[in-house]
């Protein structure tokens, strides 16, 4: 039997290890990753008017996100072992065996998306194979992470594709050229956040080996790369919304909120430096609040189209309606136009205010 001091040795080292393991998780990063999944929920709501669908399998997915999160920072945390500023969190050692921890949370992600439904599972498990291969436990001369092409791709694909679509699964709908679209401005608007993201770690990344845009072509350059993304992002947004694919309304909230994002990433530019962490976070509430006006602008629409007793959310626009043999919603009734809002308004919406706060809440060292 180990003495008294040895065990309280132990457990000492233990809760020290876990305190570590929830600090690299960054959990004040979390609502970001799961305002992706919730975004594509909303959307299958409001393209299709729906009332709320999958609702009882939510919770599932978003379990699930967060294990991958969660496992998927950590084997970053065994790649990269932060010494200077970390965006959303602080730079601790990882502690021992923090790359099977990981590789096990990435396994309990896939079993949980399972568990939602059996695409989100495969959904998961695609995300999980590429975690691995962005930090590539053990070769750190083989993770994509320090690839130019890869390491953008991996997060394109796994934030801007694969997370919307596992909220999307939930709805059981189908995919019109409209959601194609949307998928696009989401696409140009993971690439951007980033790059945001690395602009000013630079010296780090080249320490590393990794070749990155910032390692490689400076902080300049990476940030002509954020403007560029982003005003994709918006341009395509703001073109869906003038051919009437979008409400021409939402132009109110999409105008601005271009304006301030560009904006606040000229100035950062113009500094020269690659500023830090709290530039991308006060490029994230930008993003944050125009996402919360885009929804505030939406919910007002599809209050005003319920009240005229016509068609509401994605089939009252002029454009780029779901083939009807794809629409489940009810029929609309004088004062009662199907639930669309039920299912969409909150989730968009959490995803715009999840955003926007947590960026208020950064905390580095």
């Amino acid at each position: 039997m180990s003495p008294p001091g040895t065990r309280s040795s132990r457990r000492g080292r233990l809760a020290t290890s876990c305190a570590d393991l929830i600090t690299l998780a960054r959990p004040r990063l979390l609502p970001f990753v799961l305002a992706l999944p919730l975004l594509g929920f909303g959307w299958a709501h409001w393209d299709h008017a729906l009332p709320a669908t999958g609702v009882d399998r939510l919770p599932w997915l978003l379990a699930a996100w967060t294990a991958l999160h969660a496992g998927t920072l950590w084997l970053n945390a065994a790649l990269d072992r932060d010494e200077g500023p970390v965006l959303l969190g602080a730079s601790v050692a990882p502690p021992r065996g923090v790359v099977g921890v990981g590789g096990l949370a990435l396994g309990v992600a896939v079993v949980l998306g399972a568990r939602a439904a059996a695409g989100v599972g495969v959904i998961a498990a695609v995300s999980a194979a590429l975690a691995v291969a962005y930090s590539w436990p053990g070769r750190p001369d083989r993770a994509w992470k320090g690839h130019p092409v890869l390491g953008p791709l991996v997060n394109v694909v796994g934030y801007g594709v694969l997370s919307p679509w596992a909220g999307w699964w939930l709805a059981d709908v189908t995919a019109g050229p409209r959601t194609v679209a949307v998928e696009g401005v989401v696409m140009a608007g993971v690439a951007g956040c980033y790059l945001a993201a690395q602009a000013w770690q630079g010296a780090e990344d080249r320490a590393r080996g990794y070749r990155t845009l910032v390692a490689v072509a400076g902080p300049a350059a990476t940030l002509r790369g954020v403007r560029l993304c982003l005003g994709v992002a918006f341009a395509l947004a703001v073109g869906l919304a003038c051919i009437g694919w979008l409400p021409r309304a939402l132009l109110l909230a999409l105008a601005p909120g271009w304006w301030a994002v560009d904006a606040h990433v000229r100035a950062w530019a113009r500094r020269g430096s690659g500023g830090g962490p709290g530039d991308a976070v006060q490029l994230a509430r930008r993003i944050g609040w125009t996402t919360v006006a885009v929804v505030v602008v939406a919910t007002g629409v599809y209050v005003r189209d319920s009240l005229r007793g016509g068609p509401v959310a994605g089939l009252a626009t002029e454009g780029g309606q779901p083939p009807p043999a794809a629409v489940r919603a009810p029929p609309a009734r004088p004062g009662h136009a199907s639930g669309g809002l039920h299912g969409a308004a909150p989730c968009l919406c959490w995803s715009g205010l999840a955003w926007t706060l947590s960026a208020h809440t950064v905390e580095h060292r």
